[in-house]
């Protein structure tokens, strides 16, 4: 690549930029290779966007938590404002930073920020460390405008992401901790039949070339373009050469929670079959028909089997840079 050139979007919203913006500012101010936007409200993304690709920008740089990256990858596939894509640092600036987790940069939103400013003004100490990673296209049936991210989930992880917002987060448990403790609340609600956790999700799920008229309840579904998840989760083992990965969980799912670790390193072992409702495929394509909630990359919205399938695509791969 050449000199990076890079634009920094800043949700001034995001959880550790509450506290932490000025620091971030007083790092890039006068900077001569980092165009800093700061960014009130979504709405001022594209914007932003348009300003940094006139600008020759072509590293852009997202401090904020998954939801923004989310906004900043829909605006890019959508509508293109760059003639190339740009590489992509995402930096820790959120609460949960799943995507930073994986294919960004990890530890204090300060230091990453210094790293990031020292590797641009060209310290050789510094090393980039580039990652190709698929960008999920999510077209909620026929009603909607498509949307991007990293992370689709649906089952009882929208229940776990809602305990996570109203228990887990007041309590200050922050970063990859909060996601954690909160699965495993679902799952032992699960087990226990509390109400609130043990309801599956009725859906139809096809697959590539696969469909499927049967209406199953599931009680986890799972799609990435990531390699791991938060705590170091690989829960997939499909062995399609396909660049999403999809794991899903159907009752009767039996020895669920004496499973559930060497499911989550990927290791499901020879119990855990199809048959008895553990499924992990990787896919082109997926489609499902449900009436439910489902999270993109943390937030969280409803799909509609009668506006037919919601489809979960790749919309294309992007360079990730981490800076060391």
């Amino acid at each position: 690549m050449n000199t990076p050139l890079i634009g920094l979007i800043s949700n001034p919203h995001s959880r550790r930029n509450r506290s932490q913006l000025a620091a971030v500012q007083r790092i890039v101010a006068n900077h001569p290779a980092i165009h800093h936007a700061v960014t009130a409200g979504m709405e001022q993304i594209p914007a932003a966007l348009r300003d940094f690709a006139a600008k020759g920008v072509n590293v852009l740089a997202i401090n904020g938590g998954d939801g923004t990256t989310a906004h900043v990858f829909t605006e890019l596939f959508e509508h293109r404002p760059f003639n190339a894509p740009p590489s992509i640092i995402i930096l820790p600036g959120g609460t949960t930073n799943m995507n930073a987790g994986d294919a960004g940069m990890t530890g204090s939103l300060v230091k990453a920020v210094q790293r990031m400013a020292q590797w641009a003004s060209g310290d050789s100490s510094r090393q980039a460390q580039r990652l190709k990673r698929p960008v999920l296209r999510v077209q909620a049936g026929n009603v909607a405008s498509p949307a991007y991210g990293m992370f689709f989930g649906a089952g009882i992880i929208i229940r776990g992401i809602e305990y996570c917002h109203s228990n887990v987060h007041r309590l200050g448990i922050r970063n990859e901790i909060g996601p954690g403790i909160a699965l495993l609340r679902s799952l032992w609600g699960m087990l226990r039949k509390e109400p609130r956790f043990a309801a599956p999700t009725p859906m139809r799920i096809g697959r590539d070339a696969h469909p499927d008229s049967t209406t199953k309840d599931v009680i986890l579904l799972l799609v990435s373009s990531l390699d791991r998840l938060f705590l170091g989760m690989r829960p997939w083992w499909g062995q399609e050469d396909a660049p999403l990965h999809c794991t899903w969980l159907e009752k009767p799912a039996p020895r669920v929670l004496r499973l559930f670790p060497s499911l989550l390193r990927g290791r499901p072992g020879a119990f855990a079959t199809p048959e008895r409702g553990y499924c992990s495929h990787n896919a082109q394509e997926i489609r499902l028909w449900m009436d439910a909630g489902y999270t993109l990359d943390g937030e969280i919205h409803e799909a509609r089997a009668a506006d037919g399938p919601l489809t979960i695509s790749s919309a294309g791969v992007l360079e990730f840079i981490r800076i060391r």
